[in-house]
C-alpha cells in the first residue's frame, strides 16, 4: 500500500465504499419486491407479451447496460476515467434511492434501469484509472488489491446489510420483514454509495501519470511507442472518425476476448448451480452451503492478493495460464468427490485458482492497449466474461433434467481447457 500513489489509494477507498453500499442492498432487492406484492404481477410489453415484473426488474439493468455500453465506452474515452467513476457512484446512489422511494412499478423500473449504465461506467473506467495512476512495479499489486478488496468488502457489506432491517424494526418501530424495513436498508446503501464519490473529488488528476518504461517482461510495448493507429480522436473529429476509432479499438480487443468468452460459456453451465449440486449429491443443509460459499469467497480474495507474487516469477500471462490449467483437474475431481467436505475443499481450491489471476489478465490487456482505447477494451473483456450467462444457465437446466450434472463437468472442463490453450497460443507461444 505504501508504494501506491495517492490517487491509487483514493481509488481503492472509492471502490470499497461503492462495493460496500451495493452489497448492503444486494441481499434484499427481491425481498423488497415480494414485500410490495409485485412478485406475482406481470407486465405486458409490445412483441414479447406478458412478463413477470420480478423477472423484468432483475433483467432490466443487464439489458440497459448492454444497450448503453457503446456510447459509454466512447464517453469514457473522451472525458476520462475519473469523471466516469464519479458518475458511476452518483448513478448507483440514485438507483438505490429510487428503489427506496419507489412504490409504483414504473418508478421501480426506472430505478433499476439506472443501475445498468452505472455498472458499465465503473467496469470500463476502473482499469484505465488504475493504469493511469500506477507504474510497472506497483501495478500488479494495485490490480490484485482492488480485486481482493472488493471481494472482502462485499462479504462485509452483506454481513452488515443483514443487520439493518432488524435495527430498523427496533429503532423505528417498523414491522419486521416489511417493505418499509427494506426501504431503510436501500436508503442507507444509497448514502454509502454516494460517499464513494468523495475520494475522487480531490484533485487526483493533478498527480502526474506514471511514466511507462520498458518492462523486463518480454512483449510489453511502452505507451509512447504503441500503435498510433488507435490515437484518441480530436474533439472536432466527425462522427465517422469516432466510429472508426471504436472499430479499431474493438479489433485490438478481439484477442483478449476469446479466453474470457470461453470461460464464461463454461462457467455459466455449472457455477450458478454448485449449490444445487451440493444439495442433490451430498444432501448439504443450508448452514453448510452458507459456510462453503463464504469460505470460497474468502479463499478467492486471499488468492487474488497472492497473485502479484506469482507474477514476479512467471510473468502475468504465465501466471494466468498456470492457474487456469491447475483449475481444470480440480473441476473434474469436484464431480467425483465422494464426500461433501472433500468436495467443498476442492471447490474452494478451484475457485481460488480460477479467479486469482483475473486482475493480472486485466493488467496484461491494459499494458498492451493504447490509453484512449482502454475503456473500450476493458468493457469488451467484461462483456465477454458475461456473455455466456445469457443462455448458459438455461442450457444447463435442460441438461440437468435429462442427464444430471456429469456432462456439465466435462463440458465446463473442456471449455476451460480451450481458454487456457487460447491464452497459450495468443500470448505465450507467440511472444
Amino acid at each position: 500500500m505504501r508504494n501506491l500513489s495517492r490517487p491509487a489509494r483514493r481509488y481503492l477507498l472509492h471502490a470499497a465504499l461503492l462495493t460496500f453500499g451495493l452489497a448492503v442492498s444486494g441481499l434484499f432487492y427481491n425481498l423488497l419486491i415480494v414485500a410490495l406484492g409485485y412478485d406475482q404481477q406481470t407486465l405486458r410489453l409490445p412483441v414479447v407479451g406478458e412478463l413477470s415484473l420480478l423477472g423484468l426488474l432483475n433483467s432490466l439493468p443487464v439489458v440497459v447496460a448492454g444497450l448503453s455500453s457503446l456510447p459509454i465506452w466512447w464517453l469514457v474515452s473522451r472525458f476520462g476515467p475519473r469523471r466516469a467513476l464519479l458518475a458511476s457512484a452518483l448513478l448507483s446512489a440514485c438507483s438505490l434511492l429510487g428503489t427506496a422511494l419507489g412504490r409504483e412499478p414504473l418508478a421501480l423500473l426506472a430505478a433499476a434501469a439506472l443501475g445498468g449504465p452505472a455498472s458499465v461506467l465503473f467496469q470500463v473506467s476502473a482499469a484505465p484509472f488504475m493504469m493511469r495512476h500506477s507504474g510497472q512495479e506497483e501495478r500488479d499489486t494495485l490490480f490484485a488489491l482492488s480485486a481482493g478488496l472488493n471481494i472482502g468488502v462485499a462479504g462485509l457489506g452483506s454481513l452488515v446489510g443483514g443487520l439493518i432491517p432488524g435495527l430498523a424494526t427496533t429503532l423505528l418501530g417498523l414491522p419486521p420483514q416489511s417493505a418499509d424495513t427494506y426501504r431503510v436498508t436501500f436508503a442507507a446503501a444509497a448514502a454509502i454509495t454516494a460517499l464513494a464519490a468523495l475520494p475522487l473529488l480531490w484533485n487526483v488528476e493533478r498527480s502526474a501519470p506514471s511514466v511507462e518504461r520498458p518492462s523486463a517482461e518480454p512483449g510489453i510495448v511502452p505507451e509512447d511507442s504503441q500503435d498510433n493507429s488507435i490515437a484518441r480522436p480530436a474533439a472536432t473529429t466527425g462522427l465517422a472518425e469516432q466510429l472508426r476509432f471504436v472499430l479499431r479499438s474493438t479489433r485490438s480487443a478481439l484477442r483478449f476476448m476469446l479466453s474470457p468468452l470461453l470461460i464464461s460459456c463454461g462457467a455459466s453451465l455449472l457455477i450458478p448451480y454448485l449449490n444445487l449440486y451440493f444439495r442433490q449429491r451430498y444432501g448439504a443443509p443450508d448452514a453448510a452451503l452458507g459456510l462453503i460459499f463464504a469460505a470460497v469467497g474468502v479463499a478467492t480474495g486471499v488468492a487474488t492478493l497472492a497473485a502479484p507474487l506469482l507474477s514476479r516469477r512467471l510473468g502475468k500471462m504465465g501466471s494466468v495460464l498456470l492457474t487456469q490449467s491447475l483449475a481444470i483437474p480440480c473441476l473434474l475431481l469436484l464431480g467425483l468427490a465422494p464426500t461433501l467436505w472433500l468436495a467443498a475443499g476442492i471447490a474452494l481450491t478451484r475457485g481460488a485458482l480460477m479467479n486469482m489471476a483475473a486482475p493480472l489478465y486485466d493488467a496484461y490487456a491494459m499494458e498492451r492497449t493504447p490509453e484512449p482505447a482502454r475503456p473500450i477494451v476493458i468493457g469488451l473483456i467484461n462483456g465477454a466474461f458475461a456473455a455466456g450467462y445469457v443462455i448458459g444457465p438455461t442450457v444447463s437446466a435442460e441438461v440437468q433434467r435429462s442427464y444430471g450434472f456429469g456432462p456439465l463437468f466435462g463440458a465446463t472442463a473442456a471449455l476451460y481447457g480451450c481458454a487456457a490453450l487460447a491464452n497459450y497460443l495468443l500470448f505465450v507461444r507467440r511472444r
